[in-house]
Order: structure tokens, then sequence, then C-alpha cells
């Protein structure tokens, strides 16, 4: 979403973390150093505080095993139409994740377990101290906006956690000595928990945001969370409610109605970061260039592009992701297949083989296949992914490309999903039909049943989405996991092990009150 960039991470994390670890260490401290005691005295501490609540974003502080390759892996590697690219063989951790045979000692577990919870007690933190300061320290206006962020950011960080594991621990106060070990929830009581913090956000914080401030979450941010969360806990067999798909509607009908935002006719320009922070961008995790030292760069687009176009060979995509994504055969207006398909995947086509036009990172398909591996054939049973890569992507080191974490197609697509659940099929319809348009140049379709329907925005999101985090997840709560491993040949996969991460290991031999 919108632009803020994260500065002095190390010293503010320092400060707010003291309180973490004993009175003895605390009585030590010089009268005239910054403790967690004295450091909240001004709006400027408070605003420094909120930084380092949003430090750990998707596990960014950590970056090799958390945002890099932990989060890249255990979020895409579980797709059912993902696979390890030539260099995943290198890294059996890696492969364990693919293979649905890591244990709960996996460092990729552990780290986006402490990362989180890491957000989750800053964010406490700034919640707690903030809303004890005056009228002399900080404005009324400023204290609710810095506190409707943190409550956001507590939400998003417990609901990453509960997307991601079977059980977590609320934490709702600053973590002390005596808070420490602390017994798990149930799924109701984490749902309930974090779903009251994004009513909270939302309820303090406005639609509008200055360009200085991109990447700090909004009104829509909360609301378009506060939607997600009620369509996964409609999905979630232990804590669903009749009513999760009318609030989920709810939420989602105020992002729309604000008229904030609107679909970006270039859908490539969502990724390659030459249209960073756009009208269609609710969320988005800021980036900027940099060394291998830099907290804000990234080089997620090496982990993603093949070694044929510059990249690493992370991961490559099934060929049945190519199939799937033809399905409705060339009937856009261009006379090609859905735009989103070439502009998600690179793959053997004629699209990518066009000498003229050299749309393949300023080449062709066969020419660089053939240079890498040796023969224009090696590769016919994968593609390349295509989103999160810098145009080109050769000698592109740590950069600044923005990753944009929720966007207004998912809201719209997730909207009609809900309309369609409680019987608006005629809505969710015209708003399908909205983002295929705008994405796919695709002519509008008209499916006669809610099933069809439903069918229609499983497809669509296929089509929209890929890549973006949503894959598995989406697969788990429409029920379609199981199927969709066995048609990958996903055989390590069981549902009732793999749906969710484990507790990790580090924590059951830490937490005294998990049996």
């Amino acid at each position: 979403m919108k632009k803020y960039i994260i500065k002095s991470v190390f010293l503010i994390s320092v400060f707010l973390c003291i309180g973490c670890s004993g009175e003895e260490y605390l009585d030590k401290q010089p009268p005239d150093q910054l403790t967690s005691e004295n450091f909240w005295r001004n709006a400027e501490d408070a605003r420094s505080g909120l930084t380092a609540a949003y430090s750990e974003l998707e596990a960014r502080s950590n970056f090799w095993d958390g945002w890099q390759e932990g989060r890249s892996v255990v979020e895409y590697f579980r797709s059912d139409y993902a696979l390890p690219g030539p260099d995943a063989s290198n890294y059996s951790h890696w492969m364990s994740i693919y293979n649905f045979n890591y244990t709960n000692g996996h460092i990729f577990l552990d780290v986006l377990w402490s990362t989180n919870y890491k957000g989750i007690n800053f964010s406490n933190q700034v919640i707690k101290n903030v809303t004890e300061m005056t009228a002399d320290q900080i404005s009324e206006g400023e204290k609710e906006q810095i506190l409707g962020e943190a409550y956001f950011l507590r939400a998003y960080y417990h609901f990453k956690l509960l997307t991601l594991f079977e059980q977590i621990i609320i934490r709702d106060e600053v973590i002390t000595t005596t808070t420490l070990d602390k017994a798990l929830a149930s799924r109701s009581e984490a749902w309930d928990f974090l779903l009251q913090d994004f009513e909270t956000a939302a309820n303090k914080l406005e639609f509008n945001i200055d360009p200085q401030d991109y990447g700090r979450a909004n009104k829509a941010a909360a609301l378009g969370y506060l939607g997600k969360a009620y369509m996964y806990k409609a999905g979630d067999d232990t804590s669903s409610s009749v009513d999760d798909y009318q609030k989920a509607a709810d939420a989602f009908s105020k992002v729309i109605e604000s008229g904030q935002y609107a679909l970006e006719d270039d859908f490539k320009s969502l990724f390659n970061g030459n249209n960073e922070n756009n009208k269609e961008s609710i969320f988005e995790l800021q980036f900027k260039s940099g060394d291998a030292n830099s907290w804000n760069a990234t080089r997620l687009h090496s982990f993603v592009g093949d070694w044929a176009i510059g990249g690493w060979g992370g991961i490559v995509a099934d060929d049945r992701l190519v199939d799937k994504m033809k399905t409705e055969g060339m009937i856009a207006e261009d006379g090609l297949y859905d735009s989103r398909l070439y502009a998600t995947l690179y793959f053997d086509d004629p699209y990518f083989n066009d000498e003229s036009a050299k749309r393949m990172e300023g080449s062709t398909w066969d020419t660089l296949i053939e240079a890498t591996y040796g023969d224009a054939d090696a590769k016919d049973d994968v593609a390349f992914f295509r989103k999160w890569l810098p145009e080109p992507l050769e000698g592109n080191g740590y950069i600044g490309l923005n990753v944009t974490l929720l966007r207004y197609a998912d809201v719209l697509l997730m909207y009609a999903e809900a309309l369609n659940e409680i019987g608006t099929t005629g809505e969710a319809i015209e708003l399908i039909n909205k983002v295929r348009n705008a994405h796919g140049n695709m002519p509008p379709v008209n499916p006669n049943t809610k099933e069809a329907v439903f069918d229609q925005l499983v497809h669509e999101r296929i089509m929209e989405l890929s890549l973006e985090s949503t894959r598995f997840f989406d697969l788990r709560r429409w029920g379609m996991l199981e199927g969709a491993m066995t048609a990958a040949n996903r055989s390590g996969f069981s549902a009732q092990e793999h749906a969710y991460l484990p507790i990790p290991l580090s924590e059951l031999q830490t937490n005294t009150k998990i049996e």
C-alpha cells in the first residue's frame, strides 16, 4: 500500500525489548539511558515504537530464513502448482517443505513463529504505552492514528500465525518474565481476538493517506483484512459461524464504497516495480534498493527467476498451471489467451518465441533454454513464474521492488465469493467480469448457478493470484486440499497432518504451559 521507510529498527528494537529482560537487568541501567520504562516520552517516541512494530512484517527482520527463503518456501512450495527449481535440490530444508516430511524442529517454522510474535510484542508495547500518553505528550489525532495502526499490526501478526499454525498463543499484553509461559488458545478464541483487533483498527483509521506514509495501514487495509479473516474463518471447521460470509461482505463493501481504489489496466505492472503504490494497492510491503546489509532491499526476484533468465532457480511452475490458465482458449480481445497468463508465467509458447518482439527478457524462450540447459526442449514440462521480477531480471541484486500484500482485485473476488455464498449471485458475477475485463482482457461470463459461480471464482483466483500466497490457503478453506495434492502427485501430503504447521519445537521446549 503506502510507503513507510523503516529506519533505526535495531536501536528501537533494543529499547522496546528491554522490558522483557528481567528486573535485575533494568536496575543496572544508568539513569540517563533510554529503557522501556522511559522511552515513551512524546509523539516521536511513539512513531519510533510503531516503526519497530512494522519491522517484523512478513518475517523481514530475518532476511534469509524469514522473508527471503522461509516465507517463500513455506507459502509457495505448498501450492499444488509449484515445483522446486533446479537450485532447490541443494537445500534439504527447502525440499522437506515441498515433500511434506518436515518436523517441528524445522528452522523456517521457528523463524516464522518467532518473528510474528516479535511483531506482536512490539505492537503490544505501542498499544500499552501510547494509550497512557497524555495530551501534553501527543495530540489526540496522532494518538488514535498510531493506536489504530498498532491494533492492525497485532491483528495481522496473529492472522498470519493462525493461517500457518494449527494452534497459537494469543498475546494481548507486553511479555514479561511472568507472562512468558502461556497456554495455547483454541482457534475460535484466536479468531475472535484478531477479528476484534481488525475492527478496532478500522474504527480508528481513515481511508486517506499521504504519500509520505505509503506502506502504513489505513482503514481499507483494516477492513480488507477483516473481511479476509472472516472468509478464512468461514472455511475453518473448528470455528465457522453462519454469519461469517455476511460479515466479510459488509467489510469488503466499505472498501469498495470508499471510492479510493480501482483496478489497474496493466496487470503486469503490478508486479515488476514499474507501478508501485498504485490505485489497486491496499497494503504494500515497501522496499528500497540497497546492498546485502540493507533492511529494506529484497532479492525475492532472484529466488523466483530461473537460471535461464538470470535468477537463482528457486521455484518453477508445473505445466498443469499453464494448461489451467489456457482453459478458456484464445478468446481475449486481442485474440490471445487471458492476459494474466502472460504476465504470470514464462513458458514455451509462440508468444515468447516471437523473434521480432523478444518478450522473453529481451530474447526468446527457445534461445534462453538452449543456451542454459543445452536443449530448447529441456523445460517443456515447466514454466517460470514472472511475478515479482524486475525488467530485465539479469544484473539486479538487492533492489527495491515492493510486494503488494493485499490488492483491490483480491477484495473484489472475495467480495464476489461472499455474495455468492449469501445468495446475491448476480452481483457476484458482475464483480467477476469486472476483474476479468480489466486484467485478463477477457469477455464476460454468465454462470447460472451458485455452484457454477463458485467454480468460476476458483478459476479467477488462479488466474489473478498465482504466486501471491493465496493458493494453499484457498484450497484449505474450500476443503479441496487433499484432492489438489493428489492431482499434483504430492504423495507425501496428508490433510490431517499437513493442513497446518506444527507448533515449533523451540516453543514446546521453553513454554511450560503447553502440554
